[in-house]
């Protein structure tokens, strides 16, 4: 028998999930309930669907998050519940949620995106989505929120109406109270069509996009009559992470000229009319304290490689310490002293590769070996007993 985890709310339409599931008796129900204890009437709520599990034998697991954040309340809590249910989830074992959006929900989100002109990879809601490696499915798409309703009545299912959704609030309430309660069956059918529309042009467009961005320079990124779009999938690829069409836009005018901007975990660089993102790493500071030959994070010491590679280590050289380049640092080699950020502008190296580029220096804080550049004149030998092989780049 499948394990499935339920998120139940205690409401009309995730009652009437719960049931539905419930009576197919093929799946091993793990439900789940969120109680924010923001409304007087969470706790009947909670009740209802302890309830419901009590009388059919399920398994119920109740979450009671305290907000204590600076963050809007409803990211908060999308972000509790959903690692609520994976958490839950991973416990059994199991690998897909079930949540009870319907039709309605669909429109609206829709019509959400539509009035914040919001960057999305799906107009409305997908039948599924892959969320930390589990699957969120939506199964009551094709159902109204009357028609869940009417089935809790003709089934005799208890459920809770959130008082908090009569009120005009919150944007999604003014757009449901508004236009979507209004509407008939057959009108939200056709949005519903319009919705599907929208979609294929949406993959289409994105499909020409990832074409694009296989191969391309920054100007031509710039000269696109949707830039924006283009740079959102970009950094999407890579972040996961949609941002507003603002921020775009002012990031669009940043990248004119070679520049190296900070965006959360990442840096974003254009160098050269090429465009760079990588996460930002942790810096590295490794003690050597005697001769070995090891696999680290960052690099590898060999006791063979290539010339440049390789340098000879004198017992009065430990300990050893690896640890990244920064501004001044430089090396004395057979022609001269050689300074490291001259070496990062003579290659082109990019700044974010500069950031997470290594140095070893000896016991006496000298700097005796830098990858790309070899070992200082004074270590210099035929006969290296030491090579070292950067991997971060």
């Amino acid at each position: 028998m499948k394990t499935i985890v339920v998120a139940c709310s205690g409401g009309p339409d995730s009652m009437a999930l719960l049931d539905m599931l419930n009576q197919k008796q093929n799946y091993n129900i793990i439900v789940c309930h969120v109680n924010y204890q923001k409304r007087e009437s969470a706790f009947r709520d909670e009740s209802i669907v302890k309830e419901y599990c009590l009388k059919h034998n399920l398994s119920f697991h109740l979450l009671k998050p305290i907000y204590s954040s600076s963050q809007n309340f409803q990211a908060w809590a999308r972000d509790v519940r959903y690692d609520f249910f994976e958490q839950t989830a991973k416990e059994y074992k199991c690998h897909q949620i079930f949540v009870a959006h319907h039709m309605d929900d669909l429109i609206e989100t829709y019509y959400f995106q539509v009035q914040r002109q919001m960057i999305c990879d799906t107009y409305g809601l997908a039948n599924s989505m892959i969320r930390n490696g589990m699957e969120i499915v939506r199964p009551l798409l094709g159902y109204t929120k009357k028609e869940l309703e009417e089935y809790c009545i003709h089934h005799k299912i208890s459920y809770g109406l959130d008082e908090s959704n009569f009120t005009d609030h919150y944007t999604r309430n003014k757009i449901r109270h508004s236009k979507i309660e209004y509407m008939t069956r057959s009108q939200k059918e056709e949005v519903c069509k319009e919705i599907e529309i929208k979609n294929k042009q949406l993959e289409e467009f994105r499909n020409q996009i990832k074409d694009f961005l296989i191969s391309f320079t920054v100007d031509e990124l710039l000269d696109k009559e949707y830039s924006w779009l283009y740079l959102d999938q970009y950094l999407y690829d890579r972040m996961k992470i949609h941002f507003s069409k603002r921020y775009l836009m002012d990031l669009i005018d940043k990248l004119k000229k070679d520049i190296c901007i900070d965006i959360k975990d990442f840096i974003l660089e254009r160098y050269h009319n090429h465009l760079y993102c990588e996460k930002k790493k942790e810096k590295v500071y490794y003690i050597i304290n005697q001769m070995e030959y090891k696999k680290y994070k960052e690099f590898e010491l060999k006791k063979e490689g290539k010339t440049i590679e390789g340098i000879f280590v004198k017992e009065e050289d430990f300990p050893l310490v690896v640890r990244n380049a920064e501004k001044g640092d430089s090396i004395l080699l057979r022609y001269g002293t050689k300074n490291i950020n001259r070496f990062f502008i003579d290659r082109k190296i990019p700044h974010y590769k500069r950031r997470n580029w290594l140095v070893v220096e000896n016991c006496k804080q000298k700097i005796i070996f830098v990858p790309g550049i070899g070992c200082d004149v004074q270590h210099f030998s035929v006969n290296s007993n030491l090579f070292m092989i950067q991997y971060i780049l």
